[in-house]
């Protein structure tokens, strides 16, 4: 037997949560993608743009930025929905949460490398943790463990922390 399904609309309060996570996970993505042209350029020389977006969806060296491009693609096609499902806002924002807290080991490690990189990258994370505690998440599960995103530490290094 399946599960019964929610299908409880999304109330204005999570839409515009979801909305401005959304905001920030894309802006952060812009970031992460020019540090990553630059990193690229470095080692391989000038690329011109409509070789750039051959390469961003086809090259190995942008692979670790697939999760955040789906994660972004999802939230579009859930404020698409008529109406957007609360439950699966929730399960959208717990994955967001669940990719900063370090749960791709890729994603992880170049993120924490881009931090440590890019000034503007650190900025986008502290717009990232603000949407992510503005938004509708799961609860934390038996062992108190919250979704707690990747954080920068005062030395200048990114962990996974508690209290983001």
């Amino acid at each position: 037997m399946t599960e019964p399904i929610d299908t409880t609309p999304a109330n204005a309060a999570q839409i515009t949560a979801v909305k401005a996570l959304r905001a920030a996970l894309l802006s952060q993505h812009k970031v992460l993608i020019a540090n990553d042209r630059q990193q690229y350029e470095a080692v391989f020389g000038p690329v011109p743009t409509g070789r750039f977006v051959q390469l961003l969806t086809e090259d190995a060296w942008f692979r670790w930025l697939d999760p955040l491009s789906r994660l972004i693609v999802a939230l579009d096609e859930w404020l698409e929905q008529t109406p957007p499902l609360a439950e699966a806002g929730i399960a959208l924002a717990d994955e967001a949460a669940k990719l900063f807290r370090n749960a791709d080991a890729e994603f992880g490690e170049r993120y924490r490398l881009a931090l440590q990189q890019a000034p503007d990258a650190v900025l986008g994370q502290s717009q990232v943790v603000v949407a992510l505690r503005g938004v509708p998440q799961s609860p934390p599960d038996a062992a108190g463990q919250a979704d707690t995103p990747i954080r920068q530490n005062p030395d200048g290094s990114a962990n996974k922390g508690n209290g983001a």
